[in-house]
C-alpha cells in the first residue's frame, strides 16, 4: 500500500534533514570556540582545531588525520573563533579572530572594537594567543657531532632556542655551544646566551632590546656580558620572507685572556633576514649581521654574521647547516685571532 500524503511529506523532510542538512552542517559549527573550519579551493571544507599560521602553512589539527600542515594560497576562506595576533600585508596588526565569508577568496576579521572584510591572501600571519605560559612556547633543539679519525679530531655542538609570544611581545631565548678537541691542540669552546626581546608598535616599527653572555676561546674571549637595545622596523614581513632591522647602544664588560677587564659602549646596527619554502619538505634559510663600531675605542669594529640552512627530514625532524663568522679589528690582546669561522652540521627536533 502507497503511504498516506502526511508520511509522504514526513519522509520527505527526513530525506531533507539527513541527505541535504549534514553536509551543509560539516560546513559550519555552531561553536567556533572548539571548531575551526577551512574552505580549500577544490571545494572541500576541513573541520578541527586551527593552531597557526606562519610562513604560508596553517598548522591543523584534525581527529580523522591528527595534525595536517595546509598551504595558505590553497585557503578561500576560514572560521575560527580562537583569538589570534592576526598580520596583514598592508602592515595592520589586529587581535582576534576569523570567520568565513560569503564571497569566496575573501575572510571576516574580528577585532576587538571593529569587524572587517579582506581578502584572505591578505593575512600572512596568525599567531595564536594561548592560555596558558607553557603553551605560547616553542623552539627547536639539535645535536651535533663529527670526528675526522686522521689526527682524532672531535666535534660536538648543541643548540636550544625557544621563543614566546603574548599579545604584541616577543622572546627569544638562544643558548648555543660548541667544542672541539684535536691531538696536539688546544681545545677550543665557544659558548653564547643571548636573551632578546622585542615589543611590537604601530605599523612595522618594534623596540628591541637583548642581554647576552659570550665565551670563544679561538677568539680568547674569556668572557663577555652584553646588554642594548634601540628602534627597529620589518622591511618585509610575509608569508616566504622576514627582514628587519635594529640600530641601538648597548654596553659590554669584556675580558680577553691574560688582560684586565674592560668596558666598551658599541653602537650597533643588526639585519635579520628569514626566507621559508614550503613546496614539499619545509626549507628554511636564515641569516643575521651585526655591525658595532665599538664609540669608546677608536678604529675598533666587531662584526658577526651567521647563517642557517634548516631542512626538513620528516615532521618535526631536521637537519641543519650553520655557518658563522666573527671579526673583531683590534682585539685587547695581541696575542688574540681576529676572527673566528666556523661551519656546524646537526640533527634537530622542533616543539
Amino acid at each position: 500500500m502507497a503511504p498516506c500524503g502526511p508520511a509522504r511529506t514526513l519522509a520527505l523532510f527526513a530525506l531533507i534533514a539527513f541527505g541535504v542538512g549534514s553536509p551543509l552542517q560539516a560546513q559550519f559549527v555552531s561553536d567556533p570556540q572548539k571548531t575551526d573550519s577551512l574552505r580549500l579551493r577544490n571545494g572541500d571544507w576541513v573541520v578541527g582545531d586551527l593552531r597557526d599560521m606562519a610562513r604560508g602553512i596553517v598548522t591543523f589539527k584534525t581527529d580523522a588525520m591528527s595534525t595536517i600542515y595546509v598551504k595558505w594560497p590553497r585557503v578561500l576562506t576560514a572560521a575560527t573563533g580562537k583569538r589570534f595576533q592576526i598580520y596583514l600585508d598592508d602592515e595592520r596588526r589586529y587581535l582576534g579572530s576569523l570567520q568565513a565569508s560569503e564571497t569566496l577568496g575573501r575572510v571576516l576579521v574580528q577585532a576587538d572594537r571593529d569587524t572587517f572584510e579582506v581578502a584572505t591572501q591578505s593575512v600572512v600571519e596568525l599567531k595564536r594567543i594561548k592560555a596558558t605560559f607553557w603553551n605560547r612556547l616553542d623552539g627547536s633543539l639539535d645535536f651535533g657531532f663529527g670526528f675526522t679519525q686522521q689526527n682524532a679530531k672531535t666535534d660536538l655542538s648543541l643548540r636550544f632556542e625557544t621563543r614566546y609570544l603574548f599579545n604584541r611581545n616577543r622572546l627569544n631565548l638562544l643558548l648555543d655551544g660548541t667544542f672541539s678537541r684535536q691531538d696536539s691542540v688546544s681545545d677550543i669552546t665557544r659558548g653564547t646566551a643571548r636573551l632578546m626581546y622585542i615589543r611590537e608598535l604601530k605599523g612595522m616599527w618594534f623596540l628591541g632590546f637583548s642581554a647576552a653572555a659570550e665565551q670563544n676561546s679561538q677568539l680568547s674571549l674569556d668572557i663577555r656580558g652584553s646588554i642594548g637595545g634601540g628602534p627597529g622596523r620589518f622591511f618585509i614581513a610575509n608569508s616566504r620572507m622576514e627582514l628587519f632591522t635594529i640600530v641601538g647602544i648597548g654596553y659590554n664588560r669584556e675580558r680577553f685572556t691574560g688582560e684586565e677587564a674592560r668596558n666598551t659602549l658599541p653602537l650597533g646596527l643588526i639585519t635579520d633576514f628569514q626566507f621559508f619554502d614550503w613546496s614539499g619538505l619545509s626549507t628554511d634559510l636564515s641569516s643575521r649581521l651585526s655591525i658595532q663600531p665599538v664609540l669608546n675605542d677608536a678604529g675598533r669594529w666587531r662584526i658577526s654574521f651567521t647563517a642557517d640552512l634548516t631542512q626538513e627530514i620528516v615532521n618535526l625532524l631536521y637537519l641543519r647547516i650553520g655557518l658563522v663568522e666573527e671579526y673583531d679589528s683590534s682585539p685587547p690582546s695581541a696575542d688574540a685571532n681576529k676572527n673566528d669561522f666556523r661551519i656546524t652540521t646537526s640533527l634537530g627536533w622542533t616543539y
